[in-house]
């Protein structure tokens, strides 16, 4: 939280609520740098909060709206990389109060008294190298926390993409490298149960999701545990709840909900020498896959990936050298038999094709 949140009011900008936001950044963008230009590019909306973002080169930052302004904190002017409920230029005003940052008070780690931005600016100083850094860190949440034993942990290692975690019922430390999770649309929705027995890495304990397993595990392991307001919210019952979060049905599984699927062309114009496009669309449970091959590049055919499909909207990129472009992006709108494809490289559009489905030519 942000005691002091007030998002600044702009109706020229695009708006999102906060948590909408803080997924958005995450889908589009890899830097801090480009974290902190999109708070000015969208307008925020919700309950008061502000945001530590951090990337692989080892930058961080804390962004947060205070008093309709945006406040950003990095660098020098961010000496300790930690954000907790108070804003953060007060947080360096309570450090100087205490031993070793200018002060007479003892940062005691085990006084609860003691600020968590404290503990964590203690902490950080007296790392050692020689220390495990993954055990070091559950060490410093294990400091940090307010009450009792939160249900699970986790530390992100951004540098070398690795996810650690430890839960409340088993307190082994688990991983998962984030380069062995396979992100195509090759595979279905994979789930884990975060209090598996075994440590190390659990990459290979990830199954298939179903309504059946989303049904028992908030039946086994979430209605003991918490209060059954915290799920009806007075307004409805455990089983009307059940039926809400158990019963998820992915569209690309749907023979129904599949116009997008077959082989799509378009009729180029041979002697206005315009480009030929085929485009395959297929699926596998609720797995979508496909290729897309241009005349203009040999008729090579290319893996498409990031795949969206909202209604009859799809989007998707795939990888070629065309143009001297790392990639290309195509957005679609399906309307019947018909498809028309907008062609997007890095810096230019390549134009919109209508294409039609192979057995319409």
């Amino acid at each position: 939280m942000n005691e002091d949140g007030d998002y600044p009011q702009n109706d020229s900008l695009p708006i999102l609520y906060e948590l909408n936001w803080m997924q958005y950044i995450l889908d589009n963008y890899s830097t801090v740098e480009e974290a902190i230009r999109c708070a000015y590019e969208i307008e925020v909306e919700g309950p008061g909060k502000h945001f530590f973002v951090g990337d692989a080169q080892g930058n961080c930052a804390a962004i947060a709206f205070i008093d309709s302004q945006i406040v950003v904190n990095r660098d020098q002017i961010m000496p300790v990389p930690g954000l907790f409920n108070t804003p953060y230029n007060r947080e360096l005003e309570l450090l100087k109060y205490y031993k070793g940052f200018g002060g007479l008070y003892e940062p005691d780690l085990s006084d609860p008294r003691v600020p968590r931005f404290v503990k964590t600016a203690v902490m950080i100083r007296d790392y050692e190298p020689t220390q495990d850094i993954v055990n070091y860190g559950f060490e410093m949440l294990d400091t940090l926390k307010v009450w009792d034993v939160p249900e699970w942990s986790i530390l992100f290692d951004v540098r070398k993409r690795n996810v650690y975690f430890k839960t409340r019922v088993n307190p082994e430390i688990k991983n998962i490298s984030m380069d062995e999770i396979d992100f195509s649309n090759n595979i279905p929705v994979m789930i884990l149960n975060m209090d598996i027995e075994e440590g190390r890495d659990v990459l290979n304990q990830f199954h298939p999701y179903t309504n059946e397993k989303m049904r028992d595990f908030t039946e086994k392991s979430m209605f003991p545990i918490l209060p059954e307001e915290a799920f009806t919210l007075g307004e409805i019952t455990l089983d009307e709840y059940l039926e809400r979060t158990s019963t998820h049905n992915d569209a690309a599984a749907l023979t129904e909900k599949q116009c997008f699927k077959g082989v799509w062309k378009n009729n180029p114009d041979k002697e206005a020498d315009e480009m030929e496009i085929i485009l395959k669309l297929e699926t596998k449970d609720d797995a979508v896959f496909g290729q897309i091959s241009l005349s203009v590049d040999a008729g090579k055919s290319f893996e498409i990936e990031h795949i969206h499909l909202i209604g009859n909207n799809l989007k998707f990129t795939f990888e070629t050298s065309w143009k001297r472009n790392k990639f290309f992006e195509i957005e679609a709108r399906i309307n019947n038999n018909e498809k028309t494809a907008t062609l997007y490289g890095i810096e230019d559009n390549f134009g919109s094709y209508l294409l039609f489905k192979d057995n319409q030519l």
